[in-house]
């Protein structure tokens, strides 16, 4: 298999847009005078430092993400990532007001927990470090290392009620494990504790099921991504997770990675397992959906999808997202104004959404 370049790897959209632009609608009835873009990645350089020196020995323990460097390659140290600066003139090009920060994937779970750890709680305060800098302009999301449930947790905690973070970010499997193992469920407990959202953000398909991925080059963002965090996300209402915790909310980026387009299907197939009943749940599985996540559209501000999500789940469900720096932020503006929505369907969906999921405080101008 040929490994990535760079440009693949890091997702530019210089080409992607990408799509045609025919059949994204008419342009919204209301332009927004808000924007918050809700998935937006942030590393630091000694987390790239610890990503290489960790692959340089270890690539064999993480074969996805060494299928997406290639052979000797090193994490792309993008310079929009790194610099707050840039960032923030970038973003008012695009016309975005505010950014929900998460540590992009792999995060820090491929380390050991205490260097995990470590990197973690050096992440948080580095972003809290911009939101002190730039309170209008950044909301940052907590690491955490799963690796050590009950440090993680803490971590959370410390995050949210100390540095005034917004919620928590998971970069899906950690150990090839979901949080939907009872060994996780620590983090779960202190999310619905401090009643934040953890964003379940995607990365490439676990070790023992990564093989036919990589036969077709489909373990990144093409295909794998959204089915690892799919995946994820079904096993987590499928172990009773939100019967466990009924007031935990999980956001799942990319139009909920395709679980919206499938809802009735689930819920079909699974009452017929049950001979109609609802198993071990208590409820179908449509309903955890429904109550317990939220979705945004990073990297899929494509008028019909959008649409879909909005009509199956609520126009108080979805939020605009950008996916920066992998997509390119004016184009995703532009895909995202051109939806048509109502005034008020607008306003929920660029801001208001995301004012009331992560507690960020409303404005009534960018």
């Amino acid at each position: 298999m040929h490994a990535l370049t760079r440009r693949h790897f890091i997702g530019t959209t210089a080409s992607a847009g990408v799509l045609s632009s025919a059949g994204l609608g008419r342009v919204s009835a209301a332009t927004p005078t808000r924007r918050i873009a809700c998935e937006e990645g942030f590393s630091l350089p000694e987390l790239i430092d610890a990503v290489d020196a960790f692959m340089a020995k270890h690539a064999d323990r993480e074969p996805g993400l060494a299928s997406l460097i290639g052979p000797g390659g090193r994490f792309p140290r993008m310079p929009q990532l790194l610099d707050p600066e840039l960032r923030i003139a970038d973003m008012d090009r695009a016309g975005v007001s505010m950014q929900v920060l998460l540590l992009n994937s792999p995060g820090v779970q491929i380390f050991e927990a205490g260097q995990g750890a470590e990197l973690a709680r050096l992440a948080n305060d580095r972003a809290a470090g911009w939101m002190r800098q730039w309170p209008d302009r950044f909301a940052p999301l907590a690491a955490f290392a799963p690796q050590d449930p009950d440090g993680a947790a803490q971590e959370l905690e410390r995050a949210v009620r100390s540095l005034g973070f917004k919620g928590g970010i998971v970069n899906s499997s950690t150990n090839d494990r979901y949080l939907s193992d009872t060994r996780y469920w620590p983090i779960l407990e202190a999310a619905e504790a401090l009643d934040v959202p953890i964003y379940l953000h995607p990365r490439e398909p676990r070790a023992d099921m990564l093989k036919p991925y990589l036969e077709q080059n489909l373990q990144g963002a093409v295909w794998g991504y959204a089915a690892e965090a799919g995946l994820h996300a079904m096993s987590m209402i499928m172990a009773g997770v939100f019967d466990h915790f009924p007031k935990l909310k999980i956001v799942l980026g990319h139009n909920g990675e395709g679980i919206p387009f499938y809802l009735d299907r689930i819920d079909n197939r699974y009452m017929a397992m049950n001979r109609g009943g609802t198993g071990k749940l208590k409820r179908r599985p449509s309903a955890y959906f429904r109550e317990n996540f939220y979705v945004t559209t990073s990297g899929t501000n494509w008028a019909p999808a959008v649409r879909l999500c909005q009509e199956v789940l609520g126009a108080d469900r979805v939020l605009f997202a950008i996916d920066y720096p992998f997509e390119d932020g004016p184009e995703a503006v532009r895909r995202a104004d051109a939806i048509g929505m109502n005034r008020a369907d607008s306003a929920l969906f660029f801001h208001a959404n995301a004012e009331r999921v992560f507690k960020i405080h409303a404005a009534t101008s960018s």
